[in-house]
């Protein structure tokens, strides 16, 4: 095993599926039961499995020196938890609450499983999430819902719900730590049921035998095939499966004959999950059905990258996730693509531009008609397909291809399928997506990047409704009820009188009915409500909502949010205010949006984000989210450089400026902005981090350099513990300390 590899299976074995208690939390028998056998068990438990996993590691060739102080650190930590077994098996029992000191206990073996993990994988990709993690603002962060005391009571029963109300899940896992940890909690009890493989009429909650029944849940692929075979009312509604199946035997295992470089039998349990995923997306009679991974997308094995070539559909959710978490994360998945109200998650406006559009869609997507939207990058073609077209549609699936994003040799495997030997690497059958689209939606975004040869494939088949996978005999061509959208952000006519589009495939798309989507520079009059219904639509994002709470347990505001977009009314008292000075709106008013809808939201994203640092900082009790103007003019300044043929020059009064010259609260309305000390940033992403960037050092100069003065400062923690995360995040922003010392 690889360093990495080691990582991730102590993580799997030790702390995967441990919920650690919220103090003072009451528990119900049932999740008191699961958190001692997860501990304790003599063949699973986490403080077992470190003794068992600390002897392999250190007999395997690849284990370094280096490693060898992190990993005794995790077995001490398992060792003390495991001395402690009968007292905390007498106080839970007695009280139904955790001690404390138990809950620092099982967090420190979290946290040493982590710290080993650190040493033996390269630092995490830098994004969004990891940003709002560091600061306080991420998953660790816990929300009302999980921080709210449970009601007293016995939550070992499922609640009194028709089970016809209840989301059926299949569980799909080598082991029952998966099936076990969901039904002892009272969420999934309340808004769960389970397929099981057993015919017995009584469920297993009231089942003598539940706790070591292996037919609680699918351990292989034969077990899936049998799950969904069986007669199911109501019907599945998603899988949830884990990634990594070491119990399986060499004969249940799914190989990988076609990819001989991972078709090895610790690589196949690695992956065993991705490739029964895999296997149910081709069989088109299950390939509808979500699939939720129960492993976080960045930790998945070495190698998942090729069997996620193609795959799509996947949900990943971190295993470390509360289970609250989880059960919303659950139902969104589902949800997804059921059929939705018109307005839902679509601003219309109200504008005559994008009522007569409104008008059109309504008509067009009814029936088996093409649909041709026609319109900028960012005007919303895509969220209008999934919010609008497809629910209208009354349609079953919606399957979406974005033809800018693939090659254009692939692009006839990829819609038609092909058979094994169809051409060099064909080592199987494979189903495109258009046989995956029977009975739904087909979406084929930017149609005018196809080549002229595969226009004419496009053609034939609208023109039929006949595909034929790519290598098969002419006698095997099927017909496919699929309703076809395009979009494109090109002018389709003037690419036929160019030459680059064929007219016969134009006229197909029925052009007299092309559906035109108003760029936003034409539609300013639904400004000021877009950036309302955009800027609290932010706010309540997941990524976003720990922040806002935060704040809200600040300032004792309710959760309430209303945007004032510079109208000055009189906020309400009790609710989060989000205000844009006058100023600002007038520069959203004045600026010509290039990146349409796509680029106002980027922008109120970061300039909320920006607000709620700046608040944070200086610890405001404020129940007005201040947008800072100036940084919305150095924002809308980076756009008119990139844009120069759609915006005015900036003037020396709007050159954007440095973050490190801002300030928290501006008073003066026109101060003389200061020159940017570095590069304009090429997207959202990166500004977002050199504004985490500018705040770290800013942090790090007030105290001197003292790490412990830096972990209080930010959160309250002066331990050796937050020194390393805070070191380890700066070097994930590229801040090496021995170059910052020296300057």
């Amino acid at each position: 095993m690889t360093p990495n590899e080691m990582a991730k299976r102590l993580r799997h074995d030790l702390i995967k599926h441990l919920d650690i208690p919220k103090p003072g939390a009451r528990l119900s028998d049932a999740e008191i039961s699961f958190l001692l056998q997860r501990l304790f068990d003599s063949g699973t438990g986490s403080c077992k499995m470190a003794a068992v996993w600390g002897f392999k590691l250190r007999k395997d060739p690849a284990f370094e020196p280096r490693l060898d102080a992190p990993l005794k650190a995790v077995e001490n930590k398992a060792a003390d938890l495991y001395r402690d077994e009968n007292a905390l098996r007498r106080k839970l029992i007695a009280a139904h609450v955790c001690p404390d000191e138990f809950i620092q206990k099982i967090q420190a073996l979290a946290d040493a499983v982590q710290a080993f993990e650190n040493i033996c994988t390269d630092a995490p990709d830098l994004d969004e999430t990891a940003a709002l993690d560091f600061f306080g603002f991420g998953s660790a962060q816990p929300t009302a819902a999980q921080s709210a005391p449970k009601p007293s009571g016995d939550f070992s029963q499922p609640a009194n719900l028709d089970i016809q109300q209840k989301i059926k899940l299949l569980v799909v896992d080598d082991r029952l730590m998966s099936i076990a940890r969901l039904q002892a909690h009272p969420i999934f009890q309340e808004r769960f049921t389970f397929t099981t493989l057993c015919d017995q009429k009584i469920s297993c909650a009231n089942c003598p035998r539940a706790n070591a029944c292996e037919l609680k849940r699918a351990r292989n692929y034969t077990d899936v095939l049998t799950a969904l075979s069986l007669r199911n009312d109501p019907p599945i509604r998603a899988l949830l499966m884990d990634v990594r199946f070491d119990e399986l035997s060499k004969d249940e295992l799914l190989w990988l004959p076609e990819l001989p470089n991972l078709n090895q039998e610790p690589k196949v349990k690695a992956l065993q999950g991705l490739i029964i995923a895999r296997q149910i997306r081709r069989t088109p009679k299950y390939s509808h059905i979500p699939i939720i991974m129960m492993t976080a997308r960045s930790r998945l094995p070495d190698g998942a990258s090729l069997l996620l070539e193609g795959l799509e559909g996947l949900q990943f959710v971190d295993d470390e996730a509360s289970l609250d978490v989880l059960a919303a994360r659950i139902e969104s998945v589902i949800k997804l693509g059921q059929e939705a109200p018109v307005e839902s998650g679509y601003f219309w406006g109200t504008s005559p531009l994008i009522q007569q559009t409104r008008r059109q869609i309504e008509i067009m997507s009814q029936g088996p008609r093409t649909v041709y939207l026609s319109g900028q990058s960012g005007s919303g073609k895509s969220a209008l397909v999934e919010h609008i077209i497809f629910p209208l549609s009354r349609r079953k699936k919606l399957v979406t291809l974005d033809l800018s994003a693939i090659p254009d040799t692939l692009v006839e495997s990829e819609l038609f399928g092909h058979v094994k030997g169809a051409y060099s690497g064909a080592a199987s059958d494979r189903i495109g997506l258009i046989e995956e689209a029977d009975g739904g939606v087909l979406f084929l975004d930017e149609i005018g990047n196809l080549s002229l040869e595969n226009q004419r494939k496009i053609l034939l088949f609208l023109q039929d409704k006949m595909v034929r996978r790519v290598g098969a005999a002419h006698d095997t061509r099927k017909h496919v009820d699929v309703k076809v959208v395009v979009a494109t952000h090109l002018d389709l006519s003037k690419e036929v009188a160019a030459g680059r589009f064929r007219f016969d495939l134009y006229m197909r798309f029925g052009p007299a009915m092309r559906i035109d989507i108003p760029a936003l520079q034409e539609r300013k009059a639904d400004l000021p409500q877009l950036v309302a219904t955009l800027a609290e639509k932010i706010a309540r994002s997941e990524d976003m909502t720990p922040a806002v709470n935060e704040h809200i347990r600040r300032c004792g505001a309710k959760n309430l949010i209303q945007v004032d977009f510079a109208s000055r009314l009189s906020p309400d008292p009790d609710s989060l205010c989000i205000r844009f000075k006058p100023a600002t709106r007038e520069l959203f008013m004045n600026h010509p949006w290039p990146g349409n809808i796509r680029e106002l939201e980027s922008v109120l994203d970061t300039l909320i984000l920006k607000a709620l640092f700046d608040l944070r900082i200086a610890q405001s009790k404020s129940r007005i989210i201040e947008i800072d103007h100036y940084y919305a003019m150095n924002m809308l300044g980076l756009f008119n450089t990139h844009h120069a043929d759609d915006a005015q020059p900036l003037s020396p009064k709007d050159t954007p400026i440095s973050l490190k010259e801002t300030t928290l609260q501006y008073v003066d309305e026109s101060p003389q902005p200061l020159p940017p000390e570095q590069p304009l940033a090429k997207d959202f992403a990166e500004l977002r981090q050199n504004l985490e960037r500018d705040y770290l050092r800013a942090v790090y100069d007030s105290v001197q350099g003292d790490l412990a003065r830096m972990g209080e400062k930010l959160f309250g923690d002066s331990s050796a513990n937050m020194k390393h995360k805070i070191i380890v995040r700066m070097n994930q922003l590229g801040m090496r300390l021995r170059d910052i010392k020296n300057m």
